[in-house]
């Protein structure tokens, strides 16, 4: 039985990776920074039917040495989900720091062991930062860009650091990069994902809609494109940009109207009284950047390589609603 050690297993994408993992025949190892997230894992695993028998846990932290080559001993790949998502304008070293020292450990413990393949859970914040508005698997965020948040530089600056240590190696390990954009769909356990908070959360809450396109996917294809690449040769050394499609935020409200959700307003604010209030707001600044923002994204290693097209989010997004209805009361 093949052993894949899953980094921050109790992370919304992580969960789902473990889920199919274990669907799949593997053993499963994976690492949280408390027992009360071993438990939240086995009773998420449990409600779905999924035996446990097939992974163990071990308690990490990402500023702390102690415990890594244990956690990647004896196995043949290695998923690194863990690295902190911190929205807006926050302390860098509260992001930065423990994505780069993660990466660093987790993946020098891997080479250390012997590992086979390292598949990085990167971000399409690795790639859209810079002036362009048509981008690839290939392109990168600009580090010298002056108004990254220090999400954008986190993920950038960890991505680089595996790319790095993979080189200086002569290739002594396979590595791989899943680069998703905005992720969304219901998560498998009680805990709502940050990507959902900010998103349907806030379109449920919010009296007007901000003029702005976004990129999303929905968290299963993700996931399944974490393990395609895991088991491909052929995604050795590439990184994988993922997306379902772009749409209007207007578009995602209306989504959620047709489905029976209720909203006080579905008046769409100027750009300009957008940046105003911003100031105010830092769920607002991130919507601010992306102002007249018209991307268009290439998944070409997604479709080629791996061969996966992603279905359509819809309905992922409903599930996300629904889940986050029935946890805030308030909403």
């Amino acid at each position: 039985m093949k052993r894949v050690f899953v980094s921050g297993g109790s992370g919304y994408i992580a969960l789902h990776c473990i889920k199919k993992l274990l669907l799949r025949g593997y053993f499963v190892r994976t690492s949280v920074r408390s027992h009360q997230k071993i438990t939240l894992i086995k009773t998420s695993l449990n409600k779905l039917n999924i035996t446990t028998k097939n992974i163990d846990f071990c308690i990490l932290d990402l500023l702390k040495d102690d415990g890594w080559d244990n956690a990647t001993k004896n196995c043949d790949y290695v998923i690194h989900t863990a690295s902190p998502v911190i929205p807006g304008k926050v302390k860098s070293e509260l992001v930065v720091k423990p994505a780069v020292e993660g990466l660093r450990r987790c993946l020098n413990s891997a080479l250390k062991n012997n590992v086979r393949k390292f598949v990085l859970t990167s971000s399409y914040a690795a790639i859209y930062g810079n002036s362009k508005n048509e981008y690839n698997d290939n392109d990168w965020t600009d580090l010298g860009k002056k108004d990254l948040l220090p999400y954008e530089i986190s993920k950038t600056m960890s991505e680089q650091e595996m790319w790095n240590i993979v080189k200086e190696s002569k290739n002594k390990i396979h590595a791989c990069a899943i680069n998703p954009v905005l992720v969304l769909g219901p998560s498998l356990s009680d805990v709502i994902s940050i990507t959902n908070k900010l998103t349907v959360k806030k379109i449920l809450k919010l009296i007007f809609i901000p003029k702005v396109r976004i990129s999303i996917i929905g968290v299963n294809d993700v996931a399944e494109a974490h393990i395609l690449a895991m088991e491909s040769a052929k995604a050795n050394g590439k990184r994988f940009l993922i997306s379902e499609k772009t749409v209007d935020l207007v578009y995602l409200a209306n989504l959620l109207k047709k489905s029976g959700y209720k909203r006080k307003s579905y008046i769409i604010l100027p750009n300009f009284i957008v940046k105003i209030l911003s100031i105010f707001s830092s769920y607002l600044k991130l919507i601010a950047k992306r102002l007249g923002n018209n991307e268009k994204l290439y998944t070409n290693n997604l479709n080629q390589i791996l061969a996966l097209y992603p279905n359509s989010v819809d309905d992922e997004i409903i599930s996300s609603a629904e889940q986050i209805l029935k946890k805030n009361k308030y909403i």
